[in-house]
């Protein structure tokens, strides 16, 4: 799966969901912007876009927007540009442990194992990263006990267990724990 990140630290700071949408759109193959695709990856033999110039065309029309955009973006924006793009979208979080969590982390398994990558929010500081920073990243392979990432720099796979604690942003609102943001094609009824 190519990734997508905000690279740049005084531009793409707070946008990282961004970054997660514009790598669901790249994987359905959809481009609801015409760019440009000038950046060949020889491990898929494929022209993806520049990093910088999808995630704003996309925070154009949703930037992130989490108290002022300060704390990044919530999950029904992120939910409403995977809508706009074409795809269909939703979102759940826990409000607390247990029942519920088991209930969203068994959807996600399910929704990646049928070919359909997640967003999620994880804590970075669980990840060896700034504690207290939570990030959008991308779920689009768990076999072996191992999640698979996008949208992480060099946090590529994740043992399951681990992955579990990471999934929980305890110092962000409810709404964000244990938050996923499915997406996947609309699907056509018979006429």
């Amino acid at each position: 799966m190519h990734s997508y990140h905000s690279s740049r630290p005084r531009v793409d700071w707070n946008r990282c969901g961004q970054a997660a949408v514009a790598t669901l759109l790249d994987y359905h193959w959809l481009d609801p912007h015409g760019l440009k695709k000038p950046n060949y990856d020889e491990k898929d033999g494929r022209h993806h876009w520049a990093s910088g110039e999808i995630i704003d065309r996309i925070c154009e029309e949703f930037p992130p927007n989490h108290l002022l955009g300060l704390f990044g973006t919530t999950p029904g924006q992120l939910a409403k540009a995977l809508r706009s793009a074409g795809l269909e979208a939703s979102w759940a979080a826990s409000r607390n442990e247990g029942e519920s969590s088991e209930k969203i982390w068994k959807e996600v398994k399910r929704s990646v194992e049928a070919g359909f990558p997640v967003i999620v929010i994880m804590d970075m500081g669980k990840l060896g990263g700034r504690p207290l920073t939570a990030h959008w990243g991308v779920v689009y392979r768990i076999e072996d006990s191992t999640v698979y990432l996008a949208n992480t720099k060099n946090i590529t796979t994740v043992p399951e267990a681990r992955f579990l604690g990471v999934f929980k942003c305890w110092f962000m609102p409810p709404r964000f724990h244990h938050c996923a943001v499915f997406a996947r094609l609309k699907t056509v009824g018979a006429p």
